[in-house]
């Protein structure tokens, strides 16, 4: 990663691996998962301050396997500590975390916390579904996986959450898996003034945009951003960029996505790829960089929605890796992969 600021030098290094187990087996694409298997990263400055970064490609949708980005960051590591960023590794996985890493050594670039709207996650059949809403005490804004049960059960669900509260607006994430005919009986069931938007419903763009059309409803991209060929085309049904950097990779396609949202009026959505706590404040960091560059840089009428997409810590069955706070304490518990001494 490229950048004219002074970095931190880096005088050490740890990988570590680490498997976190599900509390029930999750559905990524084609694959079933019991657990959830990624990197994390110790670096320590010449400050002696450490450094936390994660590496967790995610099967079903990263192009690189763990395998893969375990080979390039241990590659990278083994050239020169202090040429880390200077690296443009394949594995987008890699280069996210590297530069996510690049900028909290940098100066000026310390971890920060601001109020960013993080939207709950629910999923399941309908009965744990309900549960999940009831005791998040009925929030306006939730995020709702469909297409993993039948379509008749996902328009049940849908329904059953407006009937509890009509001021509900229901973000659904069908991860492409929709025909178009299945698309539309759900859209031609449910209560469409309820829906804040869908994330790609089916695997064709142009498809979705002519559904947005027809029903008059918002979408929302996810794979379609990660795509290497992808080049936006505006669209009055567009209204969100589901935006997860472990996918996406580099910190410079992430600036041209979110430069596009900006000036198009769309709201980014910086969103998980069930990464441990790790990751998680990794995402965290990000959007409030984002925020606070767009707050003192914003020209009139270019100001950048932000929400977070990171509820899922909920479904590890785990006591590692939980708490961002506790990474020094529980790496000591982790498998050390490589170490610089």
């Amino acid at each position: 990663m490229s950048n004219n600021c002074t970095v931190k030098t880096i005088t050490q290094a740890t990988l570590f691996n680490y498997q976190l187990p599900f509390k029930k087996t999750m559905q990524f694409k084609q694959y079933q998962l019991n657990m959830r298997a990624g990197l994390i990263l110790q670096v320590t400055d010449n400050l002696g301050i450490r450094h936390f970064t994660e590496i967790a490609p995610l099967p079903g949708f990263s192009h690189e396997t763990l395998a893969t980005a375990t080979k390039q960051i241990i590659t990278i590591l083994s050239s020169s500590l202090a040429h880390i960023f200077k690296h443009n590794p394949s594995a987008h996985s890699v280069q996210f975390a590297l530069d996510a890493l690049f900028c909290r050594l940098a100066n000026n670039s310390t971890k920060q916390d601001v109020a960013i709207d993080n939207i709950p996650l629910l999923q399941g059949d309908n009965e744990q579904v309900i549960k999940q809403y009831r005791t998040l005490n009925q929030p306006n804004r939730i995020k709702l996986k469909v297409a993993r049960e039948t379509l008749l059960a996902d328009i049940n669900t849908f329904q059953s959450l407006c009937q509890l509260n009509p001021h509900l607006k229901i973000r659904c994430d069908a991860n492409q898996a929709w025909k178009k005919h299945q698309a539309a009986q759900f859209f031609s069931e449910i209560n469409v003034q309820q829906l804040d938007y869908i994330e790609e419903p089916c695997g064709d763009h142009n498809t979705n945009l002519q559904l947005a059309e027809k029903y008059q409803i918002a979408i929302a991209l996810d794979e379609t951003l990660q795509a290497h060929d992808f080049n936006y085309q505006h669209h009055p049904s567009i209204s969100a960029f589901i935006i997860k950097p472990t996918l996406i990779g580099s910190k410079k396609k992430i600036d041209h996505l979110v430069s596009i949202a900006t000036q198009q009026g769309i709201e980014v959505n910086f969103s998980s790829s069930f990464e441990s706590a790790i990751g998680l404040q990794q995402l965290k960091n990000l959007a409030s960089d984002y925020l606070q560059k767009n707050i003192s840089a914003r020209q009139e009428g270019q100001k950048l929605v932000l929400s977070l997409g990171i509820d899922t810590l909920k479904y590890f069955d785990s006591a590692l890796l939980m708490e961002e706070a506790k990474i020094v304490q529980d790496s000591q518990h982790l498998n050390i992969l490589w170490t610089s001494h």
